[in-house]
């Protein structure tokens, strides 16, 4: 699971309720946060297409590794601007390498946006697209991809319980179908 939010809030907070109902599941499961780690921004220098490799040596080596092994990878942001966060942006531009060898075809993936607010002021449709185009150009399979608005803070998704349970039963269902 990568959560793109750096703050102990609402991304966080759904991101554990999944693990917890995996770990129960008895699904091995971890998370990365990709903001509290040390990565440098992609240059685009594209030497990872030659190589299979990128020159940096910040955590993405391990990042790329739990992602090879993955067989299932969960993206949850938040939506900043109507797009996904930066820290989630970052990560997918530095699995190039994984992307110029072809290992993340087949590769399954579900996607979560959480929204400051309602769809139609700051919409988490648009980071929902953003993760729908990186799956698709990378040619790995969507699963499902949900929406939660009005999400300021994390009381405010505590107020949803009925929403934030639907995503929590649609998850458990696709890993299910697996």
């Amino acid at each position: 699971m990568i959560i793109g939010s750096r703050r102990e809030g609402n991304c966080l907070y759904l991101g554990k309720k999944i693990v917890s109902m995996l770990k129960n599941m008895r699904v091995p499961v971890s998370y990365i946060v990709p903001g509290n780690q040390k990565i440098y921004l992609c240059t685009g220098c594209m030497d990872c297409d030659q190589k299979g490799f990128c020159d940096f040596k910040d955590d993405m080596i391990g990042n790329i590794k739990r992602v090879r092994e993955a067989s299932l990878l969960i993206f949850i942001t938040p939506v900043r601007w109507n797009l996904l966060s930066s820290d989630i942006k970052v990560f997918m531009d530095r699995l190039n390498p994984l992307y110029a060898g072809h290992e993340l075809e087949g590769k399954k993936t579900i996607h979560i946006a959480i929204g400051a607010e309602g769809k139609e002021n700051y919409s988490s449709e648009g980071a929902i697209t953003s993760l729908g185009l990186f799956q698709e150009s990378a040619n790995m399979i969507c699963l499902g991809h949900y929406t939660l608005n009005h999400c300021l803070q994390v009381q405010d998704q505590k107020k949803q319980e009925e929403n934030v349970n639907y995503i929590l039963r649609q998850v458990k269902k696709n890993i299910e179908n697996l």
